[in-house]
């Protein structure tokens, strides 16, 4: 992506819409096809699942964007649906009943809600592609907030002691590239979504800053990205 940040990035994708890039999850979004784009070109009419879409807004992103082909996954009753995209409803959690794979499937902060993180990780191996790419998101159990919070006696942020926000996994860097080592990928690279307060990085200079110490160190960030690779040998 050269020099151009990530504010940047998602303001050239949205130019004229209303849409504040600094805030979740438009600044992750950016963030996140800006990682995957320093791998692999996005190619037209590529195939995309984004597990957990809510109203599709990543897919409709990749859809003006890149002219993906996309298919999002949730709980959503499908008359909630607003988006332009094929929709199934589904409990993420029960396998995604699906008899197709797809060149990328993404979940974007979805990892950190399942119950049973092994077998989803398995069916999201059966649907992609050979050499298709896995895109996932998760809050750092591990992160530099923590690191100082937890000393002191403080509850650690992500975490949770009753069901609010359904946060029953929690990840840190090295856990999350054996999880999916196990489970059949390779790891092609592990960054953090930002390593500043998305809050402050309304500052272009902030931004870049932002990024390089997210790269070099996602293991304090708060939330990681990781892109894998189906591992076909």
């Amino acid at each position: 992506m050269g020099s151009t940040s990530v504010i940047e990035y998602v303001d050239n994708q949205w130019r004229g819409e209303t849409i504040k890039p600094t805030h979740d999850p438009w600044y992750r979004f950016g963030r996140v096809l800006q990682t995957l784009e320093s791998i692999t070109k996005i190619p037209q009419s590529s195939t995309w699942l984004d597990l957990g879409c809510n109203q599709g807004q990543l897919l409709e992103l990749l859809s003006r964007r890149n002219k993906v082909i996309p298919t999002g996954m949730d709980d959503w009753d499908p008359q909630l649906n607003r988006g332009s995209f094929r929709y199934f409803q589904r409990d993420l959690g029960k396998g995604f009943a699906l008899d197709e794979q797809f060149d990328f499937i993404s979940a974007l902060e979805v990892l950190e809600h399942i119950i049973d993180t092994d077998k989803f990780l398995d069916e999201c191996h059966k649907h992609l592609k050979p050499t298709g790419y896995l895109i996932l998101t998760t809050p750092n159990i591990n992160s530099l907030r923590n690191r100082l919070q937890v000393p002191l006696g403080k509850y650690p942020a992500g975490l949770e002691y009753r069901n609010e926000i359904h946060h029953v996994r929690l990840y840190n860097n090295p856990a999350l590239k054996s999880h999916l080592s196990e489970h059949g990928f390779k790891v092609i690279c592990s960054r953090g979504v930002s390593f500043l307060p998305v809050s402050v990085l309304t500052n272009a200079v902030a931004d870049r800053i932002s990024t390089i110490l997210a790269s070099a160190f996602p293991q304090l960030c708060n939330n990681l990205i990781v892109i894998a690779q189906k591992n076909i040998a």
